[in-house]
């Protein structure tokens, strides 16, 4: 029985994709019959109890290795730490090696005597490998020397690849897998009684169209030109509230930017939501949108944003930005639109063109379903691992 060790910074009960991520294969490669342990940091004192009821093993590092909220390089050195000590008191055949902190810690790793794999995002890439910042650049040293040492470098999307390819990765060490979508996602029913009581709650009338973005309130995930963008949708249609699921330190900006925009009582700041309810609201929606674009000074692009492929698999058509893999998932015209998530005249007009076709939008959602149930289910990416570690 192969022994893999998954090494995050970014594990539940933290709501993001790569903590998502990161379970999916602790879970799927569990259940493949793997013996598997991740090392992952603490959030709360109630982490025990929700590690018991997992088919793996979980060892906590502390609070001062989690991904946010705390500066480098405390993270990477908590890891390395952690990293060494879980090393040395367990044998492992692989190690699989995501976010960037993991990449740091284990890049620092003086011998590597198991199989190496590591799922890099689009941020290593521009952020790091290509980024123009000094500190950037002396950390993406130990960054590269990982993937240099590395059996395979997992990319979640051909646009990832890309990067990795400029950035002087060989293109034989890269391979794409992309995140796979739960099967509950695609076979729960909706329940439409939980999803009145949101109507309810949030003063949703019955006859307004719900726009949705799920994700944290940064910049590049691109809430602040939708809000922007709907105050030229207001001009020509009126009935529908943009509901925003996350947290985030652009929050303040973005409801200073909705007043400022006019359109203040048009949206709804909902704050971050597990993953068991969000569904809920995916459910909710007629139309999600995350026109995700490159942020040129913070050096970062999204890789696959895990949301995208949730929203198309409960049936939703999907405007997503051409920046990163999720125009790899979205078929433009056919399950949804592709834009440049700057230009607030495209994203108004196909944010108008679903409201108003209704017939659209519903053809445009079973396309998107279709995608996801063919190409981005958590069986197929798991079974891509398991063809890796074999190779």
């Amino acid at each position: 029985m192969k022994r893999v060790l998954i090494y995050t910074h970014e594990f539940l009960p933290f709501l993001g994709g790569l903590a998502a991520t990161s379970f999916k294969l602790a879970k799927g490669l569990g259940n493949a019959g793997l013996e598997v342990t991740v090392l992952a940091p603490t959030y709360s004192t109630n982490d025990r109890k929700l590690d018991d009821d997992f088919n793996f093993k979980v060892v906590r590092m502390g609070k001062l290795a989690r991904n946010h909220g705390i500066p480098s390089p405390i993270k990477e050195t908590k890891g390395f730490f952690s990293l060494q000590k879980t090393l040395s008191e367990m044998m492992f055949d692989v190690i699989i090696f995501i976010t960037r902190e993991a990449h740091i810690a284990g890049g620092l790793l003086p011998e590597f005597p198991f199989k190496v794999i590591v799922r890099v995002a689009g941020y290593e890439a521009t952020g790091y490998l290509l980024g123009k910042k000094p500190l950037s650049r002396l950390l993406a040293l130990p960054m590269k020397r990982l993937y240099m040492k590395a059996h395979k470098i997992i990319s979640p999307s051909n646009s990832t690849r890309e990067l990795l390819e400029n950035a002087r990765i060989p293109k034989e060490k890269i391979r794409v897998i992309y995140n796979g979508i739960t099967s509950d996602m695609l076979v729960r029913n909706p329940k439409h009684v939980t999803v009145e009581k949101l109507r309810k709650k949030f003063n949703i009338h019955s006859d307004d169209k719900v726009i949705l973005t799920v994700g944290r309130l940064v910049p590049g995930k691109g809430q602040d030109t939708v809000i922007r963008a709907l105050s030229q949708v207001l001009k020509e249609y009126d009935s529908f509230k943009y509901v925003i699921v996350g947290e985030g330190g652009y929050e303040q900006r973005l409801k200073s930017l909705a007043d400022k925009e006019g359109i203040k009582s048009k949206i709804i700041f909902v704050g971050p939501i597990s993953h068991n309810e969000v569904v809920n609201f995916y459910d909710l929606c007629d139309l999600f949108i995350m026109p995700n674009r490159i942020i040129k000074e913070k050096e970062n692009i999204e890789g696959l944003p895990n949301v995208v492929l949730e929203a198309a698999s409960r049936g939703k058509p999907v405007i997503t930005g051409a920046a990163g893999g999720a125009k790899e998932v979205i078929q433009h015209g056919k399950s949804g639109y592709v834009v440049d998530g700057e230009n607030l005249d495209s994203i108004a007009a196909y944010i108008l063109d679903l409201l108003n076709n209704a017939d659209k939008s519903l053809a445009f959602g079973t396309h998107a379903r279709q995608r996801i149930e063919e190409n981005f289910t958590e069986e197929k990416m798991i079974d891509e691992y398991l063809r890796v570690f074999d190779m």
